[in-house]
């Protein structure tokens, strides 16, 4: 440890130029005569003493706009990295007791003698001290440490411990680390008062402690942090008293006021703001939303991430009804403007709908994974939010909505008059169970796949109208991504028609198909599938969201795939990947999740009974995979096959071969594995016994394959990018899980058959 002394002005020399870069990146403990310790690194913008009005005063920083001066400074302790790592190793196992780590959901390495980048969610971009702690959603329980510990692993940037069970206040190392840049500890029940001592460190630039407990007053200086999106999130808290008229005057309140000012009801809620800044709609055409406020006495602004089946139905027939007199909505859909334009259309949805990239821009990211509506008069203000009630209390919200949003139609109902929510009811039902035939095989022996559509009503029955068209547009979804498009003539398609009481879901309505057994009783109606044979059900809803789509395996190859949010890519993922492909998926279904060895061997057994899960592995190492052929064949090499840790809905301990496919996030194609898998079951089935694969003669005929997967390469990269991060301050939350994006469910294995099903049926629930 070099310890540098400053009784004397002179003293300073000590600290040359050379100094400084010897110890570039490396620790600095700062002694003040107050005996208070702060932490920083050395960084390129340096450290240097300066003479103010006759005291010594140490500046971090000294190169940016805003340097940090520490006065009253006794000295300054350079640590080596020695002594840097073995004081993080010691605070690491301090902190790692203090909140129960033997019971985390994953504490691999930690207490071991690998390195700490190694241990679980400790990131250290090469210091021999913690740069990042990202253990959020990982079980940890209990207070933390409240002085020593950190201190003790460095001058840490972030600290990402949200979704846990800690309790207590917020350490006091945190207050006195000079290199901190975030905190992120949401959902927890930590308690006590916001010190204003964090947004006077220039480095400071990120808070996010929503659902705990804190209380007191809201600091002034948190105003900094909402220059950024994303950057502040405190509500869900218990803070009181007026809001800071800084934050109030900040030009981004009207676009980040509902992560600050919901609270537990003991906040003064001030005047609240409409979203204001130009955006462009769906059609390309740029607007002002306070032109949109002004032009009508209420505008809802609607952000529908396409999961609220009744609110948005019941909203299309307000909206219906009320435009006339003044009412506007402005949508807010999550996705890119193709397919919300495709959404709408396919709705029938005519209100006033933004280009999800614009908004995007001024909003943030996590907005989009929330769902909640504002009511806006034509002066620009809030004047209903179901994210709170009256007195602020915040309400819950999430990817299913807040239970507040029903109560705005009482509000419209008042200003406007009131709408009859009746949905429509069949009374026709002659053509239900009328077999549609989409296509014949034309190659080999065929393989059956049927389309039956949910929640369409008679009036959708004729022949030519919008059941078969729904239907058909169906089989061409199912047909779009190799390797199908290039195995389609070996299928017979089918459709079934399936009349619904109601289009709705909502309660009180009925739909034709409420169970897998459903589906096989409407698929059994076609006279001419091939005996003995899977049967493949595509369900197919008409909705405006039903909830996360499923698929249901059997052990016969069967399955039923329900299509809970209409004609997508989902489709393909379900029907094509599980359903045919008998494929598992590749995202991650909760953060932080580990395979046991249970799982493990599961998905073994499932493998080598059945050839499911042709695309996910246990092995780390790529030549050990079941892809390790593809991996090692220069043909392809542009799919940059690999073991990338993150399947089998895990985070840890299942690889996938690639790192965005059809089965991960639904916006590549197959990938090689994956097409394989498929080639295989199909040409099986569709040539019958005496077929044998060949991997060569896969290879010829993948080369479509191949060339698709490569030309969607940069897409994945750039979704890639968002995932990781590659700003090293934001590697949190960059990839929300599989429930946050609205994905699929993971995939259901029931044991027997598809004749077993009608017998044990199991009811489709909106999730």
């Amino acid at each position: 440890m070099k310890r540098l002394l400053l009784l004397l002005v002179t003293a300073v020399a000590a600290l040359t130029a050379h100094a400084q870069e010897d110890y570039f990146g490396q620790q600095l403990v700062i002694h003040q005569t107050s005996g208070d310790s702060l932490l920083t690194e050395l960084a390129e913008t340096g450290l240097a003493p300066r003479l103010v009005d006759g005291e010594v005063v140490w500046y971090v920083d000294i190169s940016s706009d805003k340097p940090y001066g520490v006065k009253d400074v006794e000295s300054i302790d350079f640590l080596t990295p020695e002594q840097s790592l073995a004081r993080a190793r010691e605070g690491l196992m301090e902190f790692y007791r203090a909140t129960d780590g033997d019971n985390w959901a994953n504490n691999t390495n930690w207490g071991s003698d690998k390195p700490i980048s190694e241990w679980a969610g400790v990131i250290t971009y090469d210091r021999p001290y913690v740069h990042t702690l990202n253990l959020g959603n990982n079980n940890l329980k209990g207070e933390l440490p409240s002085r020593g510990t950190f201190a003790k692993m460095g001058p840490t940037a972030q600290y990402n411990l949200f979704e846990n069970q800690l309790s207590g206040t917020i350490p006091e190392d945190w207050t006195r680390n000079m290199s901190l840049w975030g905190i992120l500890i949401d959902s927890n029940q930590m308690c006590g008062e916001l010190s204003a001592e964090f947004f006077e460190h220039p480095s400071f630039g990120r808070l996010e402690l929503s659902g705990n407990n804190f209380t007191g007053s809201m600091p002034a200086g948190m105003a900094r942090l909402m220059d950024n999106p994303n950057m502040l999130h405190i509500c869900g808290n218990d803070f009181s008293g007026n809001v800071p008229q800084e934050i109030l005057d900040h030009p981004r309140f009207n676009l980040c006021w509902d992560m600050i000012i919901p609270q537990q009801g003991h906040l003064n809620v001030p005047t609240i703001p409409g979203y204001r800044f130009p955006v462009i709609d769906l059609n390309g055409n740029q607007i002002q939303t306070t032109d949109i406020y002004a032009s009508n006495l209420y505008t809802l602004i609607y952000n529908n991430s396409t999961s609220q089946d009744e609110f948005t139905s019941k909203l299309k027939l307000a909206y219906e009804a009320y435009k006339s007199k003044g009412f506007e909505v402005l949508g807010m859909t999550p996705g890119n403007a193709e397919s919300v334009n495709e959404f709408m259309h396919e709705n029938g949805i005519t209100w006033l709908n933004l280009d999800p990239e614009s908004f995007g821009n001024y909003i943030g990211r996590y907005y989009l994974y929330l769902n909640y509506i504002n009511l806006v008069d034509r002066d620009g203000n809030v004047v209903f939010s179901s994210i709170m009630d009256e007195t602020g209390k915040m309400e819950d919200t999430g990817f299913m909505g807040s239970t507040r949003d029903q109560k705005v139609f009482d509000v419209l109902a008042e200003k406007f008059g009131s709408v009859d929510f009746t949905p429509y009811a069949s009374t026709d039902y002659s053509r239900d169970g009328e077999v549609v035939t989409l296509q014949k095989a034309t190659v080999g022996k065929g393989v059956d796949i049927v389309f039956v559509g949910n929640c369409f009503v008679d009036k959708d029955m004729e022949p030519g109208g919008k059941y078969e068209q729904k239907m058909q547009q169906a089989m061409e979804q199912f047909f779009a991504y190799e390797p199908y498009t290039s195995l389609r003539e070996r299928f017979n398609v089918y459709a079934v028609k399936a009349v619904s009481q109601n289009a709705e879901m909502y309660e009180g309505c009925k739909q034709a198909i409420t169970s897998d057994a459903d589906a096989f009783a409407y698929a059994q109606k076609i006279s001419t599938l091939i005996p003995d044979r899977p049967m493949r059900v595509n369900i197919v809803y008409n909705v405006l969201n039903a909830g996360r789509s499923v698929t249901f395996m059997y052990d016969d190859n069967s399955y039923t795939a329900f299509m809970l949010n209409g004609i997508n890519k989902v489709l393909n993922h379900e029907g094509g990947g599980h359903g045919v492909g008998r494929l598992y998926d590749e995202y991650v279904e909760e953060a932080n999740s580990t395979a046991s060895d249970a799982v493990k061997d599961y998905y073994e057994q499932m493998w080598s009974e059945n050839g499911r899960g042709a695309n996910i592995d246990m092995h780390a190492d790529v030549s050990q995979t079941r892809w390790a052929r593809f991996a090692a064949d220069p043909r392809y090499a542009d799919e940059e096959l690999g073991a990338y840790e993150g399947a089998g809905t895990m985070q840890y301990g299942i690889y996938r071969p690639t790192q965005n496919s059809m089965m991960r996030f639904n916006d590549s194609p197959f990938n090689a594995p994956s097409r394989e898998a498929i080639y295989k079951y199909v040409m099986q089935e569709s040539e019958g016994p005496s077929w044998t694969y060949d991997y060569e003669t896969f290879v010829t005929f993948d080369a479509k394959g191949r060339a698709e997967f490569a030309d969607a390469m940069k897409k994945a990269q750039k979704r890639l990018k968002k995932a990781e991060a590659a700003d090293r301050h934001d590697v949190d939350k960059a990839e929300p899980t599989a429930n946050e994006q609205h994905l699929p469910l993971p995939p259901v294995l029931k044991r027997g058959t598809w004749r077993d099903a009608l017998a044990n049926p199991t009811t489709i629930k909106k999730q």
